[in-house]
This record gives structure tokens, C-alpha cells and sequence, in this order.
């Protein structure tokens, strides 16, 4: 009885240590994403979440759009650019968002 008591507050006392340091994880991952920059953890979070999902499917459309070969030597420049800043930030969608607007605006 007194083994399995024994092994018992062992397993506690292992779990609540992970349990800290995994908290103390988190919290440090959050310090250094709010030093970086915007200082609301949610829109970062949400960053992050569409990043992940909607990333992939956006930066494909960009890429093909401002491919620099559609274009004539007068836009190739400008389409090298656009292609570079797109690859750049191809899993943030926060950015990917932004270069939309400026692929639009170029394309019209």
C-alpha cells in the first residue's frame, strides 16, 4: 500500500513539473511574439491560424499572377519585385493580404 502511495506522489510531482514548464513555455513564446511587434496577442494568434491554413492557396494565386515571363520587359522589373516580396512572406498571410492589394493595383 505504501509503494503505491510512494509511486503515486511520484507521478504528481512529475506531472505538475511538466505541467509548469509548459506553461513557463507558452508564456516565454508569447513575451518574444509581443517583442517582435504588434502588441495584441489575438491578432497575432489569428496570424498565425490563417497563416496556416490560407497561406499556401493565396501566395499560389499571387505567384501565378505576377509571374515576371506574362510580362513585357517595361514590367518585368516591377514583376520581379512583386515575386520577391511574395515568396518572401509566403507563410504570412497578414502580408500576403497586403501584397494583394498592390498585385491588383499593378495588374490594373
Amino acid at each position: 500500500m505504501s509503494n503505491l502511495l510512494l509511486i503515486v506522489i511520484a507521478f504528481l510531482i512529475l506531472l505538475s513539473f511538466f505541467v509548469i514548464r509548459n506553461k513557463r513555455r507558452k508564456n516565454k513564446l508569447r513575451k518574444k511574439i509581443l517583442a517582435d511587434g504588434p502588441s495584441n496577442y489575438g491578432e497575432v494568434a489569428e496570424n498565425i491560424a490563417l497563416s496556416i491554413s490560407k497561406s499556401k492557396a493565396l501566395y499560389k494565386e499571387l505567384i501565378i499572377k505576377v509571374h515576371p515571363d506574362k510580362f513585357s520587359e517595361d514590367k518585368k522589373e516591377m514583376a520581379n519585385e512583386l515575386a520577391s516580396k511574395i515568396t518572401k512572406s509566403k507563410r504570412n498571410f497578414e502580408e500576403l493580404a497586403k501584397l494583394k492589394i498592390e498585385v491588383d493595383a499593378f495588374l490594373s
